[in-house]
């Protein structure tokens, strides 16, 4: 009798062997490959305004959506489809008022960061399995494995300047160069929750940010640096690993949702104004007893 684990593995397979079966063509998506390759072979016209790389991985997570919405129909992942349904309801993504949650970061956490509980895998990963299989976009697999690697995490305003910010990871204490893609300019010892990605154009010195800035306001990243030492402390297995993996998959599916929905306290165009920490219900806005963090 198999175990969960092989259960799992055994059903994973059977979900990439029905993708590898129903060849996906992503014609909805030739634009953005376009872009994203010309980027990729150092051809990009700088046609559109802004940084190479934010366009890349961009272009990357618009064409992985147009996957997941084909793929999602697969009969073996229609429970994970309903899932994200639900999710998708409760937090109505799009902007504030609306909501907090923006359409850049579901977008991002649909296809790179929630698992299907039935295959252990993401959207992404079904679509870097489906690429390397087929032997396709070699420019979308590099763009893909970058965006899978990726997570939202805290980082420190360092130094504000023309060229972007330079932000400083609290839990790894590096520091990158970033583009910011919302176009807000940041101020010196915010702490900002945001997604990260390294330089993807030929020639590119600068991280860059993919979807709006989550800042806390006055900034300090004292109680994150706690909050973190409490993750920590509780880990079951190697500490920086666990934290890693709490950061990218939360306690729950839309762990971090839940917790941009509870710490929302403003907005402005080009940023959304936060508050707290997940593990302190006193510290946040909206905390609700009905969805402990």
């Amino acid at each position: 009798m198999p175990n969960g684990s092989n259960q799992q593995t055994s059903k994973q397979a059977k979900v990439l062997r029905n993708v590898l079966r129903a060849h996906f063509t992503l014609d909805g998506s030739q634009a953005d490959l376009e872009l994203l390759c010309s980027i990729a072979d150092g051809t990009y016209a700088h046609t559109k305004p802004g940084n190479a790389s934010f366009h890349a991985y961009a272009a990357a997570l618009n064409t992985t959506t147009e996957f997941a919405a084909e793929a999602l129909d697969i009969r073996e992942l229609i429970p994970f489809n309903n899932r994200l349904a639900d999710i998708q309801e409760n937090y109505m993504p799009s902007y504030p008022p609306m909501s907090p949650v923006t359409s850049a970061f579901f977008a991002a956490w649909m296809v790179l960061d929630v698992r299907d509980t039935a295959t252990g895998a993401t959207l992404g990963e079904i679509l870097l399995h489906y690429l390397q299989r087929t032997g396709q976009f070699s420019c979308l697999q590099r763009a893909i494995a970058a965006l899978h690697e990726s997570y939202c995490s805290c980082y420190e305003v360092t130094a504000v300047g023309a060229a972007g910010v330079s932000l400083r990871d609290i839990v790894e204490q590096q520091e990158f160069p970033c583009w910011n893609s919302s176009g807000y300019p940041g101020r010196k010892g915010e702490i900002w929750y945001v997604r990260l990605l390294p330089p993807f154009a030929e020639g590119a010195r600068r991280w860059v940010t993919l979807g709006t800035p989550y800042v806390f306001r006055p900034g300090s990243r004292a109680p994150w640096e706690e909050y973190f030492q409490r993750q920590r402390a509780t880990a079951t297995t190697g500490a920086e690993q666990s934290l890693r993996e709490h950061l990218k998959y939360g306690k729950f599916p839309g762990y971090w949702m839940e917790f941009v929905f509870q710490a929302y306290s403003g907005y402005d165009g080009s940023m959304v104004l936060v508050t707290g920490v997940p593990d302190d219900p006193s510290s946040l806005p909206h905390a609700d007893p009905k969805h402990k963090l």
